[in-house]
């Protein structure tokens, strides 16, 4: 009796652990400050601001902006004063001459993930692939809203080769689908669960 009544407490230690250690983590990307630096996973593209550091601090000023892409790795400093993200790493390394600010209010975190993870440039859609960022430009299919078509450089079946554009919103089943190939565009519709042919026409010239 005694043994089982050990075990129940030292299980009910470890689960309050793991609960403190859970509200602690997530806690601190949403406090005022960090006490230290911390390596974060960007999960969209951040605007950066170089700032040239001046003596008082107060009269800095910008000189050059970059954007920081949705995937990279950084160390970053959330600060309590002056400026609220920082990044401390790579090109964007803050240092007596000049500071490195993210164009985010002090509460936003809603762009990054603590610690190093691998994010993928796209996103499902519709069971095919989107661009999860706006500067990619690796799409080869989009909505053509004059003909209320989907215009793709593949068949719809070839679904592990087409790649929306950034920002499409379409419902790839309820459309026209022409699939462009050389000087033909073949066109085909979702009937029945399944794409259906229904026509192949050459481009005029």
């Amino acid at each position: 009796m005694k043994f089982h009544k050990l075990l129940s407490l030292i299980l009910g230690l470890v689960v309050a652990c793991i609960a403190i250690f859970s509200l602690t983590t997530s806690a601190q990307a949403a406090s005022d400050h960090w006490n230290k630096t911390h390596w974060v996973t960007l999960t969209k593209d951040v605007d950066v601001v170089k700032m040239k550091n001046t003596n008082p601090l107060a009269k800095s000023y910008p000189v050059a902006y970059y954007t920081a892409k949705r995937g990279s790795h950084y160390k970053l400093d959330h600060w309590g004063t002056n400026y609220s993200w920082v990044f401390q790493s790579g090109k964007f390394n803050t240092g007596s001459k000049y500071t490195y600010v993210i164009d985010k209010s002090w509460n936003n975190e809603n762009w990054f993930k603590m610690g190093v993870h691998y994010i993928s440039d796209y996103k499902s859609f519709h069971g095919y692939r989107i661009e999860g960022r706006k500067s990619l430009y690796n799409f080869n299919t989009f909505y053509d809203k004059p003909d209320h078509a989907t215009i793709s450089d593949y068949r719809p079946t070839q679904k592990s080769k087409v790649i929306f554009e950034y920002g499409s919103h379409v419902y790839p089943t309820k459309h026209e689908w022409d699939w462009m190939h050389g000087k033909w565009m073949t066109g085909y519709k979702y009937k029945n669960g399944a794409w259906k042919q229904i026509s192949n026409d050459k481009i005029p010239d």
